[in-house]
């Protein structure tokens, strides 16, 4: 088994919503468990929005609480939760970097090792968005376009979801504000060069990770989370992280399916918005 560096601080896992993030977690579990994968068992220490997570460490009941007054307190529960462990925690996160009302990071630096950035091309996006959000392309691209774009918006003032909002914003907005932003060392992997040149690009986010793994550990657990393995898992099984309404989460895992989804005004509409992030990592 891999060995994770010694330290109790945070990796975060970071993207914007169907960039890979979960692909990526398939991959870390199997490298952390001899080649093997099980979807609803991911190793990776949950979503930054759980609120069982800051229900437990405050003791507070977060139904209770508006989206304001958590976000206010969210760093804190991370602190705490970096300083009791006795492991390197790494968790998912979708929301943008950003501030609280008070100017103060909601990602807190001083408790984080590192963050792996997933990034996609934002044009194979809004067609695994449209199936995860069972709406329109369209609405998808509409989404992607949008500042107050969030994940779980809860109904009227207090938390009722599983998740708290998760602020994501538009997607160059995303983008930059993780790439830019935080004071601490962000890895920048493309979802296309995890397609393409597999074993180059995740033993290169293993390293900067910490975590020493060989050669066929990293293929091995490449191959065991391949889209094809994980899409037959779901298909047997289920899988826990799809939405109610969605017909499946692991949708083609293709590059470039754009060409045959987004109608010519789509495209000319997010490359309108999106020219300067997707020229700078090559999506143009």
């Amino acid at each position: 088994m891999p060995i994770r560096k010694k330290t109790d601080k945070i990796v975060w896992l970071a993207s914007y919503p169907k960039s890979g993030n979960t692909w990526f977690r398939a991959f870390l579990t199997a490298l952390m468990n001899d080649g093997k994968v099980e979807i609803n068992s991911l190793v990776t220490d949950g979503i930054f929005s759980d609120r069982r997570i800051f229900d437990f460490i405050t003791e507070l009941e977060s139904r209770d609480l508006t989206d304001r007054e958590v976000k206010m307190m969210i760093a804190d529960v991370y602190r705490f939760l970096s300083n009791q462990a006795d492991k390197l925690n790494i968790i998912k996160v979708h929301d943008a970097f950003e501030t609280d009302d008070s100017g103060f990071n909601i990602i807190p630096e001083d408790a984080t090792s590192c963050a792996v950035y997933i990034i996609r091309n934002p044009l194979d996006i809004v067609g695994s968005l449209a199936n995860h959000s069972v709406c329109s392309m369209q609405e998808a691209t509409d989404m992607l376009n949008d500042k107050e774009f969030s994940l779980a918006k809860q109904t009227g003032n207090l938390n009722r979801n599983a998740q708290f909002r998760q602020h994501v914003s538009d997607w160059s907005s995303h983008v930059n504000s993780w790439t830019q932003k935080p004071g601490f060392p962000v890895k920048v992997i493309r979802y296309e060069d995890m397609l393409s040149k597999p074993n180059e690009t995740f033993s290169q986010v293993v390293e900067f990770m910490g975590i020493e793994a060989t050669p066929k550990q990293i293929n091995d657990a490449i191959h065991a989370s391949s889209f094809e393995q994980l899409s037959r898992q779901e298909k047997e099984k289920g899988f826990a992280e799809k939405t109610r309404k969605s017909k499946k989460f692991f949708r083609t895992g293709k590059m470039g399916i754009w060409k045959e989804e987004l109608s010519p005004a789509q495209i000319s509409e997010i490359r309108e918005k999106h020219q300067e992030v997707m020229r700078k990592f090559s999506y143009w």
